[in-house]
């Protein structure tokens, strides 16, 4: 749980004695799982600052939801359209597990970033950060087998939220194969044979809805042409 304003990434270059002024803008809301925050199209101008918990970014397409990003405590979601003239939202936001977040109005936010451009600087560096894991993911749906896609996304899974023990490579983040399916843009069918056959090569291995990578140097070979780094796999830097 974050608890200091300055802990969230977009205003953490802020004199720390100046935040004083920022907290009586923010007004604290807990979400449960599944609560849609934001509807994609929907008008409003709110800025979320999530505290703890984890949101999908996504949009719905002839029926079908295409997972666009996972957001983390310390981030900040809205900020975009509240620095745009429109204010119809871009995406859908939904929580993955409970949510706690702190709102803002837009007036707010923008008042803010006329007084220290930093906020505006680390915007930017957030912008950079998603168009970089929007440009991977079209790279995986685009032009990789399933294989490649499920290897990539779960390498890309282990930087994120991936801890090490006894020489085993956990993701400690409970995933389900339908949010893996519509973050690689194929049916949980596809995921769920994959993933067996990885289970089958000791590869991975599933125990109460955990992943963990049992042999990282064959995944990686698995992700072949993946034109990142390995440090750039990091969805969000701190």
């Amino acid at each position: 749980m974050i608890n200091n304003v300055s802990d969230i990434k977009i205003f953490s270059d802020i004199p720390h004695d100046e935040l004083q002024y920022i907290t009586p803008l923010l007004k604290e809301r807990h979400f449960k799982k599944n609560h849609v925050l934001i509807f994609e199209n929907d008008e409003s101008d709110e800025v979320y600052l999530i505290r703890s918990g984890m949101v999908k970014i996504y949009r719905i397409y002839e029926g079908k939801e295409i997972v666009l990003s996972l957001t983390m405590a310390g981030d900040i979601i809205g900020e975009v359209e509240a620095l745009s003239s429109d204010n119809h939202r871009i995406s859908s936001i939904e929580a993955l597990e409970n949510v706690s977040a702190w709102l803002m109005q837009k007036q707010d936010f923008l008042q803010i970033v006329d007084k220290y451009p930093s906020v505006l600087r680390n915007a930017y560096k957030i912008l950079v950060e998603r168009t970089r894991m929007l440009n991977r993911m079209i790279r995986y749906l685009t032009f990789y087998d399933v294989r490649g896609k499920v290897a990539n996304l779960l390498m890309d899974l282990y930087y994120n939220f991936g801890v090490t023990l006894n020489n085993v490579y956990k993701i400690d983040f409970k995933i389900n194969q339908s949010l893996i399916a519509n973050m690689l843009g194929v049916t949980r069918e596809s995921i769920s044979k994959t993933l067996g056959e990885f289970q089958s090569e000791g590869l991975i291995d599933i125990r109460d809805k955990f992943l963990y990578l049992l042999d990282m140097e064959k995944l990686e070979s698995i992700c072949h042409e993946t034109e990142e780094f390995p440090t750039l796999r990091k969805w969000s830097n701190p």
